[in-house]
């Protein structure tokens, strides 16, 4: 195989967005409800020009796939795209056209689960005949009573040590390879088996050898019980995440763990060091112990193994929530996150100054909805980035 050349993305500046809630061409912003809103791919053509115009090189989109809901998550099918997005014609379109304007696309990619309604569920059921029974874990022989993804009972989690579902998602990511998509986000990597990854990352990368691949990895709020469903690099790391009510678990471990696995990982432990000053009250320019930490962070990387910052996500809090609504204080954590020259994505609507309140980790249902509100076109972007 050629050697992977993946030095574009290193100083990559990603826009982040949900198809659903960034533009259907409405006038005024649908409310953030757990449903449709009408977001397309069409209206993402539309806004090309826009997102490179704020400074961006790379646009990252929510998954694609047939779903069960607005966001992209809970997958009925892999062979179609949604039809609230549109077609495989409009996907290819964006590509091509995203491609001609210079900016690149990232497909945000879901292996470990799908929707309990879908078909290749569905089939596995003994009530429905169980076939490819053993592409999903089932608690006990003669039992239809799946494991479901962290306890979300809805979302059943596939095998991903049967070489079936291997090839199975190997071919759908690299159906989007060769359609053009440049990179790729695993959800969830924490929760498919390296070997998996590995995989997938090299069958790719032998499509094109500059496509890259990174993960999500990010143990926030899974319970000890639930450790089964996770597969850490050694035996020590879930010893650490088994004891962490006792012993802090390192985000900054478990992110190395994937060097050599996958590309690259979201950086969960960058944002909690900035996040840590901020909580702390102190400013993040002229910050030379947050400097400090920084560099003392990445030193603990290989140069080439790429480390995406970003403030906040879908999943998060905004960060603007957590500077209290101090828009200075949020420009100088996107200055200096920007200064220091490496991959950097950035939640759609930061540019309109989105933030929420209260904080989503509530425990209220869909409480994530405030951080993904529609965009509102009428208001102006607050600086460019």
């Amino acid at each position: 195989m050629t050697q992977p050349n993946t030095t574009w993305f290193d100083h990559i500046r990603i826009y982040h967005l949900l198809i659903d809630r960034f533009n259907g061409g409405w006038q005024t912003p649908p409310a953030s409800k757990n449903v449709f809103c009408g977001g397309h791919l069409q209206g993402v053509i539309e806004k090309l020009d826009y997102i490179k115009d704020l400074g961006f090189t790379a646009i990252m989109l929510s998954p694609i796939f047939k779903t069960a809901n607005y966001h992209g998550y809970h997958t009925l099918n892999f062979e179609e795209v949604d039809p609230h997005y549109g077609t495989w014609e409009d996907y290819q379109r964006l590509l091509d056209l995203a491609h001609q304007k210079g900016l690149r696309i990232i497909c945000d990619f879901v292996p470990n689960h799908c929707w309990y309604q879908a078909p290749i569920f569905e089939q596995s059921l003994l009530k429905n005949g169980g076939k490819h029974r053993d592409w999903f874990f089932y608690t006990k022989e003669g039992s239809d009573e799946f494991v479901s993804f962290l306890g979300f009972g809805d979302l059943p989690k596939f095998n991903l040590t049967n070489p079936e579902v291997v090839s199975f998602m190997v071919d759908k990511a690299e159906k989007l390879a060769r359609m053009g998509v440049d990179a790729f986000r695993i959800d969830h990597a924490l929760g498919q088996p390296h070997a998996f990854l590995k995989t997938l990352r090299d069958s790719l990368q032998a499509i094109r050898s500059e496509i890259v691949v990174f993960g999500e990895v990010w143990p926030f709020g899974i319970c000890p019980q639930l450790a089964g469903q996770l597969y850490f690099k050694n035996e020590e790391r879930l010893s650490e995440f088994l004891a962490q009510a006792t012993k802090p678990f390192s985000q900054e471990q478990v992110q190395a763990d994937y060097v050599g696995t996958l590309d690259g990982v979201l950086d969960f432990a960058y944002r909690d060091i900035l996040l840590e000053e901020v909580h702390a009250g102190r400013r993040i320019k002229g910050n030379a112990t947050l400097r400090s930490k920084v560099e003392e962070h990445f030193a603990k990387y290989p140069a080439d193994f790429k480390l995406i910052l970003f403030l906040d996500n879908h999943d998060t809090d905004r960060f603007l929530f957590d500077c209290h609504d101090d828009s200075t204080l949020l420009q100088e954590a996107l200055d200096f996150t920007r200064e220091l020259q490496r991959p950097f994505s950035y939640l759609y609507g930061t540019e309109q100054h989105m933030t929420n309140n209260p904080s989503i980790f509530n425990a209220e249902p869909y409480a994530d909805l405030r951080v993904r509100n529609c965009m509102d076109w009428s208001v102006e972007p607050q600086r460019h980035l």
